[in-house]
């Protein structure tokens, strides 16, 4: 059976943007972020890189961090704790948003995702065959992904490729990082994709769009939607379990 959940009443205030406060965001596997140093997160990529020329800055580094190879699962939401210094907690790299103090961050229920059974799991690659996939070469690159029953229920992974047909296995998600726990064909999962683009999956500071007036579509406004996802790993499990995003509106970040 598919995920269900209550829906929100619309566009929900759930807080309000705090001064100077620091989210913890999934980084790039082997890439070393430097205290002070911008980060910036690209359609597409599903995770926080340091900034290059001309990219969007989305805020800068609180602790230099190396971050591990993809070997290394990253801690379960439910169970990440930043206080304590380990090869796992350096998946999570703490930044200071660069969104303004006040900004209304809403709670929202998003639809169009896909949603599937688990064919096969390869911790060594790592990656995920999909029961249905995503229609099309790269669809979903960059999306959030979260298990919401069977073995590895409650991880949240990100999606780096996908290749829907060519390869030695047909509807593989290319994962970021191993999962924490092995995922096997009773594993079902959640992916924040569907629109028919390539590289155009859902995942932290990207944009998405309203799908009518109290719901978001994560199939449409991945590189131009109104609302920017603003969510700190340890929010995101529980969200995602309850299909809700937490965002905010593109003007508090972006200029268009």
């Amino acid at each position: 059976m598919a995920l269900t959940a209550t829906a929100t009443q619309g566009l929900e205030i759930y807080r309000h943007v705090e001064a100077n406060e620091v989210l913890y965001i999934p980084g790039d596997p082997g890439d070393t972020y430097t205290r002070g140093d911008a980060v910036t997160a690209t359609v597409g990529e599903g995770v926080i890189d340091p900034a290059a020329a001309g990219e969007i800055v989305v805020g800068t580094v609180a602790r230099t961090t190396v971050c591990p190879a993809a070997s290394v699962a990253a801690p379960l939401p439910s169970q990440f704790n930043p206080a304590f210094d380990s090869e796992a907690n350096r998946c999570l790299i703490p930044i200071h948003s660069r969104v303004p103090a006040g900004t209304p961050v809403y709670k929202c229920t998003f639809a169009s995702h896909i949603d599937e059974s688990i064919a096969s799991y390869l911790a060594s690659t790592p990656y995920v065959e999909g029961g249905t996939g995503a229609g099309a070469d790269d669809r979903p690159n960059g999306a959030m992904a979260y298990v919401y029953e069977g073995p590895g229920i409650g991880e949240v992974l990100s999606i780096a490729d996908y290749d829907h047909a060519g390869g030695a296995v047909n509807l593989l998600y290319v994962l970021h990082r191993k999962a924490s726990a092995t995922l096997t064909s009773s594993s079902k999962w959640i992916v924040l994709a569907g629109e028919a683009a390539s590289s155009r999956g859902v995942g932290f500071f990207n944009r998405t769009d309203m799908a009518d007036a109290n719901n978001l579509a994560v199939n449409d406004g991945a590189d131009d939607g109104n609302f920017i996802v603003y969510m700190d790993w340890r929010e995101t499990a529980t969200m995602l379990k309850n299909l809700s995003l937490l965002v905010i509106p593109v003007s508090a970040l972006l200029i268009a």
